[in-house]
């Protein structure tokens, strides 16, 4: 579904309730760069090579996003190989753009919205559980795909979601309304709003391009769903509002879950261990905001979560309290690099049948995550070898910045040009003090420090790696030498297959 035009030239007077409220969400200052990244998210559908690099710039931004799609690689539904994925680019490349695009739509609404208030943080945790319960639902259930019910699940809430965020005394008021006059959730929403949170999610998943299926499972109920997926995200939904109310006694979680399995039943076949055994999954997805502590989230939070979901479901309910271990704590920068330079040795042999479009890419990732650096280009020198040009890279900005990488093969052709004629791997000024012509490009470009490293195969020079950092200290020579040791595999890599 191609994004709508929703630009606000009517009054707020000429359009009905639910219009002017989109109007002033869409003018706000924060919102139209997450419509940006969701939407060119989405719009990555191929599997070729261009949409994996969009979409890897999108996933490599964001730690959690990173973690969500190699894990997601590495479940039993996916996993091909008994060696774990450590590459979120293999692991891309594994999972296929479609199913990453919709991982990646899902995080960046959560990371987007659960920083900016308590009842936000809670609405998104609320959310990832749902998205959670519908991905194990799915799995369980043998739908074809369990991403797309993720994404559904994610999306359930997005219209209380931008009510929150976006006008948060209202929110605040529907709140009161419920918990103070005793109102319905529906009642409420009506009185504040004049329109249900329904038709504002709606209005936004269309302005984002979301499937058809996502706005189906905004409106699903158990009754009246329009497909299987649909159903399943109204089932998680009402899993999620069961089981994790809160301030709700065990009795009452209890009755929940018995009249969400009566209503349900029908289309959502599930016994209730079974029911147990999807909440455990769906936990232990989520529990990863609470081990990992590049993600803030109260930890407190997710053993209530857990005993409540075992006051109602018992024993079938299996996911782990403890705060942190081994196996979940964030990798050191070390280790982190031995694991992706290991993992990139195996696909630079040409009988692991990657091509070198995917050594390339996987050899992006471990320099901008190992370095870490903040932006990584992949240079070569054209059939005339007349010039040098940048033909795909990771990092912030990579995109406005791989225009301006076309350098003559000439004394003109700068310092880029020059450090990689000369055959020697620079890094500056950690190697050497800038040269007169290196520093003025340096301030032309606004970049403060910044390496190349010649790829040289069978003696000849077929172009460089090129990374930078725009802030921070310069590397020190580990870093160095780890950055220089990727360059050699991507060499070793073009070579064997050239003269294999």
């Amino acid at each position: 579904m191609a994004p709508t035009d929703l630009s606000p030239a009517a009054t707020a007077a000429d359009v009905p309730p639910v219009r002017a409220r989109l109007t002033r969400i869409l003018e706000g200052a924060e919102f139209p760069a997450l419509s940006k990244q969701i939407i060119d998210t989405l719009s990555a559908l191929d599997d070729d090579a261009n949409s994996l690099q969009r979409l890897a710039n999108v996933v490599l931004r964001e730690y959690s996003l990173t973690l969500s799609v190699v894990k997601t690689a590495n479940s039993v539904h996916y996993r091909r190989g008994a060696r774990p994925i450590q590459s979120a680019t293999h692991a891309m490349m594994m999972l296929g753009a479609r199913t990453v695009r919709q991982l990646a739509g899902s995080l960046l609404l959560f990371e987007n919205y659960s920083r900016k208030s308590p009842e936000l943080k809670e609405l998104m945790l609320l959310s990832l559980l749902t998205a959670n319960h519908a991905r194990a639902t799915a799995t369980r259930l043998q739908l074809q795909d369990p991403e797309e019910a993720h994404l559904c699940g994610m999306f359930r809430n997005l219209g209380e979601v931008l009510i929150a965020g976006h006008f948060p005394d209202d929110y605040r008021r529907i709140r009161s309304l419920m918990k103070d006059d005793g109102r319905s959730e529906t009642a409420a929403v009506k009185m504040v709003l004049g329109f249900p949170y329904t038709d504002l999610g709606a209005e936004v998943a269309r302005h984002w391009g979301l499937p058809d299926a996502v706005v189906q499972g905004m409106r699903a109920r158990a009754a009246a769903s329009a497909s299987q997926v649909a159903a399943v995200t109204a089932f998680s939904h009402d899993l999620t509002q069961a089981l994790y109310k809160l301030d709700a006694t065990p009795a009452e979680i209890n009755a929940a879950v018995d009249t969400l399995l009566a209503q349900h039943g029908a289309k959502v076949k599930l016994t209730r261990d079974q029911v147990g055994g999807v909440v455990t999954d769906a936990l232990e997805e989520t529990r990863e905001l609470f081990v990992n502590p590049a993600i803030a989230t109260d930890r407190l939070r997710f053993r209530q979560l857990a005993t409540a979901a075992r006051s109602a479901l018992g024993d079938s309910v299996t996911a782990q309290e403890t705060e942190a271990e081994s196996a979940h704590q964030a990798p050191t920068e070390m280790t982190l690099r031995a694991r992706l330079r290991a993992e990139l040795e195996e696909i630079v042999d040409p009988t692991s049948g990657a091509s070198i479009g995917a050594v390339l890419l996987q050899s992006l990732e471990a320099i901008v995550r190992g370095g870490p650096y903040e932006r990584v280009l992949a240079c070569f020198l054209t059939a005339d070898r007349q010039s040098l040009v940048a033909r795909t890279g990771l990092g912030e900005g990579v995109e406005a910045l791989i225009p301006q990488f076309e350098f003559p093969v000439s004394v003109r052709g700068g310092p880029i040009v020059a450090i990689t004629q000369q055959r020697q791997a620079a890094y500056l000024p950690a190697d050497r003090s800038f040269t007169t012509a290196e520093l003025r490009w340096t301030q032309q470009m606004g970049i403060p420090q910044f390496g190349v490293f010649p790829l040289i195969v069978l003696g000849k020079v077929v172009g460089c790696l090129y990374c930078d950092r725009l802030s921070g200290a310069v590397p020190d020579r580990a870093t160095v030498r780890f950055t220089k040791s990727i360059a050699d595999l991507v060499v070793d890599a073009i070579g064997r297959r050239r003269h294999g």
